[in-house]
């Protein structure tokens, strides 16, 4: 029988038995590196970076000098390579110590397994190098003011044929790593289409060139870090510069950015209930000579959030591991699962932490409020919470489901 204090260790963010079974001692020490890089350089200026809304550029620099901006890239171009589970634990870690640097750093390193699926061998040898050797960052850029990923999607930023590429025109928001990224992978139609599969095309666009402007900044109650500028864009993009066919980016596995999101929230939710214990075992209540965490109402309280995150944290880890097959349905279902539950979680377990915390929960000097602002995108970001619950529903009634659907 395990003894109490490995249990209080796994809850505490050590990995689960279950994920540990399929990870090799590398890939348990790289884990192990990214929690001590994300606790001792990120956890510390997470504050400021929420209280500026600014971008955390210093992480990003610690990211690339400890060799991990290239999480996603495959070796061979100097990446590490790493599979699902190893990926989903280090997003964890990450978001333990700074949540809008794990939330960009997902979709840098989601955008570059589009590029390992779609680019071609000079673009993978270019980009890779760039990201891996000298720190660049790629920012995901598709969403539009007008459309919703609830619906539909309706893209109306267009790519006009000229000498030598394209013209692109377009506003995009929730431009996540804002003015902070070197490359823009911005999707749009080609004049002339009027369906995604005939005439979405997709492309890296060099923060460097002209007609790329902020057109207002990002002013949010939460993620506040991630910079996610609405951002025009009214500029010219080199032939060179276009990922894959027209209608490739439909090809590609958006199931990624669920993965990382879903580590993501978890993440914000196991930091805020480390807290929350920690916080009932030291405070003394007034009303008796024992601690907080001695109270039945604490006590419930605290097992209620442990097992909301044990049980999400077991749908992550068999997620990843299901990633791996070629089951595409089982891979949606799980996906989809893990991405609601985990956004689910992330909110209730950081609101649970504020209320046991008391009226000293909200204030700006501890932590929770800011885990919770954060939380609280979760349910939000797409495929929504509701889009999932659709698609799952879908899914078990034998019907034809996705989350993502382009006009």
């Amino acid at each position: 029988m395990d003894s109490a204090e490995d249990t209080r260790r796994e809850t505490n963010g050590q990995i689960p038995a279950l994920a540990s079974r399929f990870l090799t001692p590398d890939q348990q020490s790289l884990v192990e590196t990214v929690r001590s890089l994300s606790q001792e350089r990120f956890a510390p200026m997470a504050a400021q970076y929420d209280a500026d809304s600014t971008f955390p550029t210093e992480n990003y620099r610690d990211l690339h000098e400890a060799g991990l901006l290239g999480l996603t890239i495959p070796e061979k171009y100097g990446g590490l390579g790493v599979d699902d589970l190893t990926y989903a634990l280090c997003v964890g870690e990450i978001a333990r110590g700074c949540s809008a640097t794990a939330l960009t750093f997902n979709m840098h390193s989601t955008i570059l397994t589009f590029i390992d699926e779609l680019g071609t061998e000079e673009q993978k040898q270019f980009y890779f190098k760039e990201v891996a050797e000298n720190g660049k960052l790629v920012a995901s850029i598709t969403s539009e003011p007008d459309s919703s990923f609830r619906d539909k999607y309706v893209i109306r930023t267009s790519f006009t044929p000229t000498d030598g590429g394209f013209h692109v025109e377009g506003l995009k928001h929730f431009c996540s790593l804002g003015d902070s990224a070197d490359y823009y992978f911005l999707t749009g139609m080609l004049e002339g289409t009027s369906t995604a599969k005939e005439g979405l095309l997709s492309a890296l666009v060099p923060r460097a060139g002209s007609g790329i402007k902020v057109e207002r900044r990002w002013n949010a109650m939460g993620m506040r870090g991630t910079v996610s500028h609405t951002i025009r864009y009214d500029t010219l993009v080199k032939t060179s510069q276009i990922v894959g066919p027209p209608g490739g980016f439909l090809t590609v596995d958006l199931s990624r950015f669920s993965l990382g999101y879903a580590a993501t929230y978890l993440g914000i939710a196991e930091t805020s209930f480390d807290f929350i214990v920690e916080y009932a075992k030291s405070r003394s209540l007034s009303s008796s000579s024992g601690a907080m965490s001695e109270g039945a109402v604490t006590q419930s309280a605290i097992a209620e959030m442990g097992t909301s995150i044990r049980a999400a944290k077991l749908l992550l880890c068999e997620t990843a591991v299901v990633r791996e097959t070629d089951d595409t349905e089982a891979v949606t279902l799980a996906t989809t699962q893990a991405k609601y539950l985990c956004a689910e979680v992330g909110v209730r377990v950081t609101e649970q932490a504020m209320r046991l915390a008391g009226g000293r929960g909200i204030l700006k000097d501890m932590p929770l409020e800011r885990w919770h602002r954060d939380a609280l995108a979760g349910p939000v970001m797409p495929p929504s919470n509701e889009r999932c619950l659709e698609t799952i529903g879908k899914i078990y009634c034998g019907l034809q489901a996705a989350n993502f659907e382009f006009r």
